[in-house]
């Protein structure tokens, strides 16, 4: 009799700058995202998932996008436990790849979704074999290129509007953004960081939220966040991450980085593979 498979097993990597990989099983999750685009798919089993007081079912071969802008969690359905792949996209990373990504669909808002679940077998396919391939690749190699195909296989979604744009070429949101992406563990207050801007506090507000879906203080706990995972994953002592990432205290460090990535530092580092390519790659 086949035995069933553990209860949870999770792998991250990284395969690139500014994405991180996920693979495994689990019974549960919660989530904050933080600024960060998670595209993910099941595997094996099915996810009852929950956001914005709506449920989403997603079953063995279907997959979802969850853009930054609102917190989302998920439970077993009609099993004890699901299988799953993901694709965590952070925000400066994506902003790249759009701008290589031909001008049709050179948009954010075509990752961001009404119904978050796709069920079209082709783009799912295409997202399997994309997250095997960063999976496969070696540490470090680009995999803009893969991460680009993918988006623009998803030409389908309905286009970002002339704000969004307007906003994302803002002068006073880079302005703003290069300050807390540069210097995550500064403590600067709203009208110090609109004056470096050039703009007014409730301008750059409206910008944060019109392109990245929450407010500037928002924005800057997720840089801190991933500057506490490049830590971590560099083999910095947890007991350190939390001054070097810019947090006021551990407890501080601990709560944002658990509501981000639905995990304690110290699990996380317990799930990082340095060398995912050297691994032979398990069948999903």
């Amino acid at each position: 009799m086949r035995a069933d498979p553990p209860e949870e097993h999770i792998a991250i990597w990284r395969p690139a700058a500014g994405v991180v990989c996920i693979r495994g099983t689990t019974n549960q999750y919660a989530v904050d995202p933080n600024g960060e685009t998670i595209v993910g798919m099941v595997t094996a089993g099915a996810m009852l998932a929950r956001r914005r007081g709506q449920r989403h079912i997603l079953r063995a071969g279907e997959a979802c996008i969850w853009d930054a802008s609102s917190r989302h969690a998920g439970s077993p359905y009609g099993g004890r436990h699901w299988a799953a792949r993901m694709i965590v996209i952070e925000s400066p990373a994506l902003d790249e790849l759009l701008a290589d990504v031909d001008a049709p669909v050179r948009t954010l808002t075509r990752l961001r979704r009404n119904d978050p679940v796709l069920r079209d077998p082709t783009l799912v396919a295409k997202l399997l074999s994309l997250h095997r391939a960063l999976e496969q690749a070696p540490r470090g190699l680009a995999s803009d290129g893969l991460l680009i195909e993918w988006i623009e296989a998803t030409a389908g979604v309905p286009p970002r509007t002339r704000s969004f744009d307007a906003a994302r070429r803002d002068l006073a949101l880079r302005r703003a953004c290069e300050l807390l992406s540069d210097v995550p563990d500064a403590n600067v207050t709203l009208r110090e960081l609109a004056a470096v801007a050039g703009s007014s506090r409730h301008r750059l507000s409206r910008l944060f939220r019109t392109v990245y879906g929450m407010s500037p203080h928002r924005f800057q706990l997720a840089h801190r966040v991933r500057r506490a995972r490049s830590l971590l994953e560099a083999g910095v002592p947890i007991s350190e991450v939390a001054q070097r990432a810019g947090f006021a205290d551990q407890s501080h460090f601990h709560r944002h980085f658990r509501r981000t990535l639905g995990m304690t530092p110290a699990r996380y580092v317990r799930a990082l593979r340095s060398d995912v390519q050297d691994e032979p790659a398990r069948p999903s």
